[in-house]
C-alpha cells in the first residue's frame, strides 16, 4: 500500500515508515496546507489533516493509488482529568525549541499535590485517519498505558517520553528500544490496527 503523510515533521515522517513498513510512506508535497490542530478531539485533528491533504491531491490530479494519512496524539493524566490531551504539544503556551521542556515543567508542576495510588497514572493516544483516493474514511485509535516518573529517564525519544513510564515494562518511552517501544506506543497500535481494518477492506 501506498501512503502520503499529512505532516512536515521529519521526525514523525521517519516513524510512520519505520512502523508502516514495508508499506511505501511518502512525504507530504510542500504546495499543501494543513489546517490548524484546533478541534477539540484527537479524531477531529487527524481527519481535517487527512482530508485537506485529500482534497489537495484530488485538485491536482495527484492522488491516484494514494492513500492520505492524518494523525493527532497526544498525552492524557488521569489525575488532571486527562489533561493536557489535545493540547500536549502546547500545554504551556511555547513555541519553537523550548516546548518540550516548558511543557514537561508545567505538567509537573499541575501533579504536585496529587495523591493516590492513581496519581500519576497515564496514557499516550494517538488517532489516525486514512482517506482513500475515492474519499472513503476510516479512522482507528491506540492507546499506551503507564504512569507520570517523578524524575525523567532514558536518552531516547522527545517531549514526555523520558517521564512517561510504560505500564508492562517499568521503563520510560525515552529507555526502550525502538523496536520495543513501536511494539507498545500508542502510534504503532493505532498503525496496526488501521492496517489491518484496510486489509480486511473494512
Amino acid at each position: 500500500m501506498r501512503f502520503v503523510l499529512a505532516t512536515g515533521n521529519a521526525h514523525k515522517l521517519t516513524e510512520f515508515r519505520r512502523i508502516l513498513a514495508p508499506h511505501e510512506v511518502l512525504p507530504m508535497p510542500a504546495w499543501v496546507t494543513l489546517p490548524p490542530e484546533g478541534a477539540d478531539s484527537f479524531a477531529e485533528n487527524a481527519r481535517g489533516k487527512a482530508l485537506a491533504l485529500a482534497q489537495a491531491l484530488r485538485e491536482r490530479g495527484e492522488g491516484e493509488g494514494l492513500w492520505c494519512l492524518g494523525d493527532d496524539s497526544g498525552l492524557q493524566v488521569e489525575a488532571l482529568e486527562w489533561a493536557p490531551g489535545v493540547t500536549s504539544a502546547r500545554y504551556a503556551g511555547v513555541d519553537g525549541p523550548g516546548a518540550d521542556a516548558a511543557n514537561v515543567t508545567r505538567l509537573l508542576r499541575e501533579l504536585v499535590g496529587c495523591a493516590g495510588p492513581l496519581a500519576r497514572r497515564a496514557r499516550f493516544v494517538c488517532t489516525v485517519c486514512a482517506i482513500s483516493p475515492d474519499l472513503a474514511e476510516h479512522a482507528v485509535t491506540g492507546h499506551w498505558w503507564g504512569a507520570i516518573a517523578e524524575a525523567p529517564r532514558g536518552a531516547g525519544g522527545f517531549g514526555y517520553d523520558p517521564h512517561f513510564r510504560d505500564a508492562a515494562t517499568g521503563m520510560t518511552g525515552a529507555e526502550l528500544p525502538l523496536a520495543q517501544k513501536n511494539e507498545l506506543s500508542h502510534r504503532g497500535k493505532a498503525m496496526r490496527a488501521l492496517i489491518a481494518r484496510l486489509k480486511d477492506g473494512a
